[in-house]
């Protein structure tokens, strides 16, 4: 049990990294794609890499077979988190740094659902803890502290937090029936089902439409990295969420504003001004 505690803390960490590196290409793709083409995009790529390399993992033939509701509940995760989470996310890059982004995203709705929904007890270190990354994440954040008011970036990825937040949390709801494999691919599923939906409806096109700028080698490059990272990102937040509790794992989520402050300025060179540094 400690030991599966320790991987689930490692797989957290390494989620925190991939969310890290998740805005940076987002911001890319947006002069390529459409926000939802985008996304359907790097999820079938998911889909394809978790079908080919953990086939053995995924009992196909019985997907369908487990309950109602262990089925829905994974559908809805994967709707709450893969599609409307993702949508408001990509959408936050366009409107404001990589590091207010991140910023919004360690704002403490894991460890808020997670004693709500799961009745977790929540210590007074932990409450410290979370307490002091949700002032640093909004001193980051407002851009005029006078009238304490957030861009409208920073608005849509705090909601898209809350949405990533509720489907990590709901993973202990699950029964068991279906493994951390099964679950993620299930959830990427209606990821691109949702996408595609919204970008067939938006834009009057069954085809990817270019947005904008050249396409290339670096494109496609690109496009099947996030598609790796995005079936990692989907496995390892089940494994994680599986194994350590959501106040822990709100604690461990708060290294994501780290990593994005540092990619924003390697990728981008956007710095923090004074009064968010």
């Amino acid at each position: 049990m400690k030991s599966a505690r320790t991987l689930g803390v490692a797989a957290l960490f390494l989620l925190v990294l991939i969310y890290g590196i998740t805005p940076v290409m987002a911001r890319f793709f947006s002069s390529h794609l459409g926000v939802y083409e985008q996304w359907y995009l790097r999820f079938f790529v998911a889909a394809l890499v978790m079908a080919l390399f953990f086939r053995k993992n995924i009992r196909f033939r019985k997907l369908l077979t487990h309950s109602r509701y262990e089925i829905w509940l994974a559908a809805i995760r994967g709707a709450l988190g893969l599609g409307v989470g993702a949508i408001l996310y990509a959408l936050s890059t366009k409107y404001t740094t990589i590091g207010s982004v991140t910023a919004m995203q360690i704002l403490p709705f894991t460890a808020i659902f997670g004693v709500v929904l799961l009745r977790e007890r929540l210590g007074f270190s932990r409450a410290l803890l979370i307490g002091a990354a949700f002032v640093g994440a909004s001193l980051v954040a407002v851009q005029d502290i006078a009238n304490l008011k957030f861009g409208f970036g920073e608005l849509l990825s705090l909601i898209s937090g809350a949405f990533f937040s509720l489907s990590f949390v709901l993973r202990r709801k699950q029964t068991g029936e279906m493994n951390n494999y099964e679950l993620a691919f299930i959830a990427t599923l209606v990821g691109i089902g949702i996408n595609y939906l919204m970008a067939v409806v938006t834009t009057g096109h069954f085809l990817p439409t270019q947005a904008g700028g050249s396409v290339g080698l670096t494109f496609w490059c690109l496009l099947l990295s996030a598609g790796v990272l995005s079936a990692a990102m989907n496995m390892l937040s089940n494994y994680g969420f599986e194994q350590v509790h959501a106040t822990t794992a709100s604690i461990i989520m708060n290294m994501e504003l780290v990593f994005g402050i540092v990619l924003g300025f390697l990728v981008y060179r956007e710095v923090l001004t004074v009064q968010q540094s």
